[in-house]
C-alpha cells in the first residue's frame, strides 16, 4: 500500500513523509495504515531494483490556519466545489527511520544504508513477508539496527523497540522465547534504569 511521499531529510537515516490526502491517490492510507512502529519501504534508483527498510516513529499533523483568524471569502466546506484548485495545505507528516536495506533480489543489509532515499520518493507499507524475510536470521531473528536506533536518543525509541518485538514474536513464534528476555530487558530499560536503578 502508497503511504506517501519523501519530502525531505534530516540526516541520512531520518526521512520525512508526506501522506497522501484524499484527492491525491486513488485510495489514500487510513492512520491505522501508518501508526506507530510501521515498518515501510522507500524506493531506491538502483537497478535491480531495492529499498530502504524504515520505521514510523514520529507523526506531525500541520495546519496552517490554525491561528488564522481573519475573513474567509469561502467556507471550508466550499471550496471543493467553488474553488476546486484550491491548494489544500493541511498534512500529515511522518518521521521516518531508515534500518536498512531491501534487495529485489540478494541478501538483506541491517543497520545504516549505504544510499539515500532522494525527494519525492514513494513510501510504501511493508507487507508482513517483505518483514520477515528483513528480519530472517540463521538460525535466530536478526536484529542488527537495534544500537542504530538505541543511538538516537529518542524518549520513544525503547517504546518502538518493545511493539517492534511484539510484531516479531508474532512473525517469528519459534523464537518467542529469546524475544521475550529481550523485550523485558527493554521494560527494564524503560522503567528502570532513567532512576539510576540496576538490574
Amino acid at each position: 500500500m502508497i503511504l506517501g511521499k519523501i519530502v525531505r531529510s534530516n540526516s541520512h537515516t531520518d526521512y520525512v513523509c508526506q501522506v497522501y490526502s484524499p484527492g491525491e491517490v486513488e485510495q489514500p492510507p487510513a492512520p491505522a495504515d501508518y501508526s506507530f512502529g510501521t515498518f515501510v519501504r522507500i524506493a531506491l534508483q538502483t537497478r535491480p531494483q531495492s529499498w530502504l527498510v524504515g520505521l514510523v516513529y514520529d507523526t506531525i499533523l500541520l495546519n496552517p490556519d490554525f491561528g488564522s483568524l481573519g475573513p474567509r471569502l469561502s467556507p471550508q466546506t466550499e471550496l471543493a466545489v467553488f474553488s476546486p484548485d484550491y491548494l489544500q495545505e493541511k498534512a500529515t507528516l511522518l518521521g521516518i527511520t531508515a534500518v536498512g536495506t531491501l534487495p529485489e533480489s540478494g541478501p538483506v543489509s541491517q543497520g545504516v544504508p549505504a544510499l539515500a532515499a532522494l525527494t519525492d520518493a514513494p513510501v510504501e507499507k511493508l507487507a508482513e513477508a517483505q518483514i520477515k524475510i528483513f528480519h530472517q536470521g540463521n538460525p535466530s531473528v536478526r536484529l542488527a539496527y537495534m544500537p542504530l536506533l538505541m543511538s538516537q536518543g529518542s524518549p520513544l525509541t525503547l517504546y518502538l523497540l518493545r511493539d517492534l518485538i511484539d510484531h516479531l514474536r508474532q512473525l517469528f513464534p519459534e523464537q518467542a522465547g529469546s524475544l521475550a528476555v529481550l523485550q523485558r530487558e527493554l521494560v527494564w530499560q524503560s522503567q528502570v534504569a532513567p532512576f539510576g536503578g540496576r538490574p
